[in-house]
């Protein structure tokens, strides 16, 4: 049974490689990306490419007037409203190292939230004083809470051979 589902696998990660995916290099060049609606619903957060990289900006969704929060060398994307929209929670990738960072509205108190060597990215609110977010860091992707005051990400999922077969 297992070489089946291996065949099958296998077979099918063939056919994606050579019909292509639309996440993967298909269509138009990535610009704007991820946007978010503040909890008031009169901002919209969002990745733009710039010519370092990604960095977030917010936008009046009537007047499409845009303001930089990030300015860094570094790809920051990925952003999540705070849940009385004075926050965020984004991913950047400094150091070689992909982690989860919080920053205030206006860019200010940019804080590093996870140091792992691992991926931490899909930063989500879950409250007022946590994030919830993905990580391949036990080396399958699982799911992660950190609490904004202990800063030390504790593992809510499992994934096993025995779920996985």
């Amino acid at each position: 049974m297992k070489r089946i589902v291996l065949l099958g696998l296998l077979i099918g990660g063939l056919v994606f490689s050579l019909t292509g995916c639309s996440m993967f290099n298909q269509g138009p060049e990535i610009q704007n990306w991820q946007p978010s609606v503040s909890p008031s619903s009169d901002e919209i957060v969002f990745s733009s490419k710039e010519e370092n990289g990604f960095e977030l900006f917010l936008m009046d969704p009537d007047s499409g007037e845009k303001t930089r929060i990030t300015n860094n060398d570094y790809d920051d994307w990925g952003p999540d409203w705070g849940p009385k929209g004075e926050r965020l929670a984004f991913v950047s990738k400094r150091d070689d190292n992909t982690d989860i960072y919080l920053i205030d509205v206006d860019g200010g108190n940019e804080t590093r939230l996870t140091t792992n060597e691992s991926q931490d990215v899909n930063p989500r609110w879950a409250g007022e004083s946590e994030i919830i977010f993905n990580s391949d860091r036990t080396g399958s992707w699982e799911i992660f809470t950190v609490d904004l005051s202990e800063a030390k990400p504790i593992q809510l999922t499992s994934s096993s051979s025995e779920e996985e077969g």
